[in-house]
């Protein structure tokens, strides 16, 4: 089924499960990458903001055989789950001494968001663009940000300067940086899976749990087969979420590269991460581009891809530059 009729039929459940109450809206939104989904979202009486459930998730399990009952809870559930139970106060937003506070910047890449770039302030940055959000902030919000457009800026009365200089104050306040070894944080990830199927079949129990550790250790010795001694650490914030940014922040590449006493490769993982390897003169870098344009086409969403190539910190510079070329690029 394509996706025209497939949003058809789910309008027309929708209207029936929403009833006069709420409000339905189908929408094409431009993500990241250029990437573009098919969004519904609905409104509650009184409400002025609501989760955006995109579609296309759906429409591939239908197509997989799962039935539309089925496809529809889902979509159901994903809406009522995430919905929010506060209000967005637009003056917050609309008013610039409000918004200030909340204006992050978060990092993407330049070739695949042409067109995007036509329409928001942003500043270049090697192959990527730093772009600024508003951020909600409040936990009934979850990871909900507004992006900044030209137009926001101009109905706000404030330069791209001014823009900027509010993004570097805040987005390190507001997201501070995580940086952790890769082995410790997979296992964290494998753990926090295992305990949430124990949960879902309701077995947790002491023994469950001693039983979860082992599980997610054997995980981690697969996951990391041949790679035990190879140094590599996950940067991020806090919330893991457009924490690629992380790296722009004053004295962190500079301050971990000093502790450890080597250079970095960063390996751009997603919009969300990178990953830093410590320099040890044994890397390849044409091996490490491969291997980043492989893990792209293979594992990570299109929407969420940063970059196909690796970047190199030289500590004794402080700056930061594509491996493949000697121009430098200004660290932020």
């Amino acid at each position: 089924m394509e996706m025209n009729e497939f949003q058809k039929k789910v309008e027309k459940a929708m209207k029936e499960y929403a009833g006069e109450d709420r409000i339905l809206n189908f929408t094409r939104v431009r993500k990241n990458n250029g990437i573009l989904l098919t969004g519904v979202s609905c409104f509650a009486a009184g409400s002025n903001i609501t989760p955006t459930v995109y579609l296309e998730e759906y429409l591939e399990r239908y197509n997989e055989g799962e039935t539309f009952g089925s496809v529809m809870r889902r979509i159901i559930q994903t809406l009522e789950q995430s919905s929010m139970q506060t209000g967005f106060d637009v003056d917050d937003f609309q008013l610039w001494e409000n918004a200030k506070d909340r204006i992050a910047y978060k990092l993407i890449n330049a070739d695949k968001n042409r067109e995007l770039l036509d329409e928001v302030p942003h500043i270049k940055l090697m192959d990527l663009a730093l772009v600024f959000y508003y951020l909600l902030g409040e936990e009934s919000f979850g990871h909900a940000t507004i992006l900044i457009y030209k137009s926001h800026m101009e109905h706000w009365g404030v330069s791209a300067e001014e823009l900027y200089a509010c993004a570097h104050s805040n987005t390190r306040r507001l997201l501070p940086e995580a940086l952790q070894d890769m082995a410790e944080l997979m296992r964290e990830i494998f753990l926090e899976d295992v305990k949430r199927k124990l949960k879902e079949k309701g077995e947790e129990d002491g023994e469950e749990l001693r039983c979860a550790d082992m599980l997610a250790d054997e995980m981690l010795k697969v996951a990391m087969d041949g790679r035990e001694d190879i140094p590599m650490y996950v940067l991020s914030n806090r919330t893991r979420y457009f924490g690629a940014a992380a790296l722009l922040y004053p004295g962190v590449l500079r301050d971990f590269a000093e502790q450890l006493g080597r250079d970095l490769y960063i390996l751009p993982s997603s919009v969300h991460e990178v990953i830093l390897l410590p320099d040890d003169g044994l890397e390849e870098p044409g091996r490490l581009n491969e291997m980043v344009r492989e893990v792209n086409a293979t594992q990570v969403p299109a929407e969420e891809i940063l970059s196909d190539r690796v970047y190199y910190y030289d500590r004794r510079k402080d700056e930061l530059r594509p491996v493949e070329q000697d121009v430098l690029a200004d660290a932020l």
